[in-house]
């Protein structure tokens, strides 16, 4: 790759190429913003622990399927291919619950506690996560890459057609990065990966899920529409208030549950102005709940995101496959606490956040 600065009288003079000081402020810059990559991936992990060593990042794509980022650095082309594949067959064997726990571990480590998968999935890409793809894309970041790999890595995609491939930032006098990527053409070509019958059974599990809970919440929850039938997804929402963007949303992963009040109106802003307000009633609806509940503002959003929310704690359910019957009869009573407390004080709450000059 080469880069030139145009001058006002017309001549190219070209970019001298400058060395990062470490190769790791790729990967800082990547966690930071990963549409440096040129894909959409949500970052659900970095320098993860795995029985192979840690995994430099670890990333999701709208289509659920995981992908394993690998900074070269010093490592020799078998080195780093062989270590990408290593990860990626680790991570291939994960559930959707297992991955659910690295996210969490991720953004504690960072002091985001209580961040959950499927809602962070559902800010980030504005979509249900109903499963995890079981075969992981890699990408192995480099400054340079080498003939080896380079063969390596076009033998496999197009010999197995493995979900390998390279993207190349170069850095430049001026504090410019170029990219590149080593094989454009299979950037977008494999985005949902290969689901297996595992992951249409994830599915099926989760509508049996909502399928058993679906009486009792109905009878707990009377005046709320719940569908009909349970949906393939992680979470069901419904509104509670009209004419006010809020929404009570009951998630469900591999062992637990909980209830959430969501405000999802198109201004981010307007939600989190709305969240402030009712958060000045906090001691009345925590008070009325029964337990302190998670006040999720822009500000500590697992990811970028318009949504502002109140989360109800999480209840323990078995196992979402065969829920038993206390964690079935909690989500529902949590919910229905949750939207008893919230709701006395949304009106109010949504006239302050209306109110001219309200930020």
């Amino acid at each position: 790759m080469s880069l030139w600065q145009l001058n006002d009288d017309g001549k190219a003079v070209p970019i001298d190429e400058k060395p990062l000081a470490t190769e790791g402020q790729i990967e800082a810059a990547i966690e930071s913003d990963p549409k440096l990559l040129g894909i959409d991936v949500l970052i659900i992990g970095r320098q993860t622990q795995t029985p192979s060593g840690p995994l430099d990042l670890l990333a999701l794509h709208s289509e659920g399927q995981l992908v394993v980022i690998e900074n070269k650095r010093d490592k020799t082309p078998r080195e780093v291919l062989a270590q990408t594949i290593d990860y990626a067959a680790w991570v291939a064997k994960l559930d959707f619950g297992e991955v659910d726990d690295l996210y969490a571990k991720y953004r504690a480590s960072i002091g985001d506690e209580g961040s959950d998968l499927a809602a962070a999935f559902e800010e980030h890409f504005d979509e249900e996560l109903g499963s995890i793809g079981d075969v992981p894309r890699m990408i192995v970041v480099a400054a340079h890459l080498d003939d080896s790999t380079e063969r390596m890595i076009d033998f496999l995609n197009e010999s197995f057609d493995v979900p390998v491939n390279a993207v190349l930032f170069q850095p430049f006098e001026g504090r410019l990065l170029g990219r590149t990527w080593l094989r454009p053409d299979a950037i977008g070509s494999r985005a949902s990966g290969k689901r297996s019958s595992a992951n249409a059974e994830a599915r099926e599990q989760a509508r049996q899920f909502w399928d058993t809970w679906l009486p009792i919440g109905r009878e707990v929850l009377t005046e709320i529409k719940l569908p009909a039938r349970g949906p393939k997804a992680v979470w069901v929402k419904r509104s509670i208030t009209p004419g006010i963007p809020a929404a009570l949303l009951m998630l469900v992963t591999a062992s637990s549950a909980y209830a959430e009040v969501q405000f999802d109106d198109d201004d981010p802003q307007f939600n989190d102005s709305l969240l402030c307000a009712l958060k000045q009633r906090r001691l009345q609806i925590e008070g009325a709940y029964g337990a302190e509940l998670d006040w999720r503002g822009l500000e500590n959003s697992a990811s970028q995101t318009r949504r502002t929310k109140v989360v109800a704690p999480s209840v323990n359910i078995g196992r979402r496959a065969e829920p038993n019957e206390e964690g079935l009869r909690a989500l529902a009573d949590s919910a229905r606490c949750l939207v008893d407390a919230v709701r006395p004080h949304l009106q109010e709450a949504f006239d302050a956040a209306s109110a001219p000059g309200t930020d």
